[in-house]
């Protein structure tokens, strides 16, 4: 898949390739010419954290990638384990700022389940909230993965958004892969003046104007797109425990990616005490 990174607006392109090995999801720089093997893997993990300022950037030490959230998002959604993904670029291409590309692409090339592998599960042994600044996080057992977000804003468009779903691959595909970024008029001009939304476009994003949602195709594609695509960088952000989240229930506010990263520590420690 091809096209121009969301932040640094520069070409980019990522190829999916199948893990031989029960690996997890691993990002590679992709070789000079299609036939060289791929290097400098950066795995998806919360230790490899570089950043979370209006997305998800990890690094290995000697580089970073940027805006990795839909494309994690998918795999969760999907609900893929392990995959190699080879980049030339610093980002994945923005495509239409879902990650329903993404997962089309997936499910087009294909998902099979490796012989003799057990999914590692985030298990959790009762109930845990949290709050971080503003946001706050709960999570409890389940025998199914369930979510709620709560998205509230004062814009008189938005007020609060509540999304509620019970989420497997087909309802992954259909009510949260495909709501798009979004961001709002007035902070487009200090965004791209800190090297951010580069590449943004109403292509690839909704924008909150004063009295109306811009988008290339004139409409949100649902009521409550926004509160989704906070769910969508939700469920991207906690791929990066590495764990599959199909026994976890999950309420949410005020998120962010700084927080959902947070919240994914406190998963973490948590299913492991």
């Amino acid at each position: 898949m091809t096209g121009v990174g969301l932040h640094k607006g520069r070409p980019c392109s990522i190829t999916f390739m199948p893990a031989p090995e029960p690996t997890g999801i691993r990002f590679f720089a992709a070789g000079p010419s299609p036939s060289s093997e791929p290097s400098d893997p950066i795995e998806a993990s919360l230790s490899r954290i570089a950043a979370t300022v209006r997305g998800t950037n990890l690094s290995n030490g000697s580089r970073t990638i940027y805006t990795v959230e839909h494309v994690l998002s998918a795999c969760a959604g999907l609900g893929i384990d392990d995959l190699d993904i080879a980049m030339t670029g610093e980002e994945p291409p923005a495509c239409d700022g879902s990650a329903l590309p993404f997962a089309k692409a997936l499910m087009n090339a294909g998902i099979t389940d490796k012989p003799c592998q057990e999914k590692q599960r985030l298990l959790l042994k009762g109930p845990i909230e949290s709050s971080f600044e503003k946001a706050c996080y709960r999570a409890s057992p389940s025998d199914s993965p369930y979510f709620k977000m709560t998205f509230t804003h004062p814009h008189k468009l938005i007020g609060s958004q509540i999304f509620e779903i019970s989420l497997t691959p087909d309802t992954y595909m259909a009510r949260v892969a495909p709501a798009r970024t979004f961001g709002f008029k007035d902070e487009i001009s200090a965004l791209r003046a800190a090297g951010l939304a580069l590449g943004g476009s109403l292509e690839n994003s909704v924008i909150v104007d004063d009295n109306a949602f811009l988008s290339a195709e004139g409409r949100l594609r649902f009521p409550d797109e926004l509160a989704r695509h906070k769910l969508l960088d939700l469920i991207g952000d906690l791929a990066l425990t590495g764990l599959c989240l199909d026994r976890v229930s999950v309420e949410a506010s005020f998120t962010s990616h700084k927080n959902n990263v947070n919240f994914a520590k406190l998963l973490i420690e948590q299913c492991a005490s």
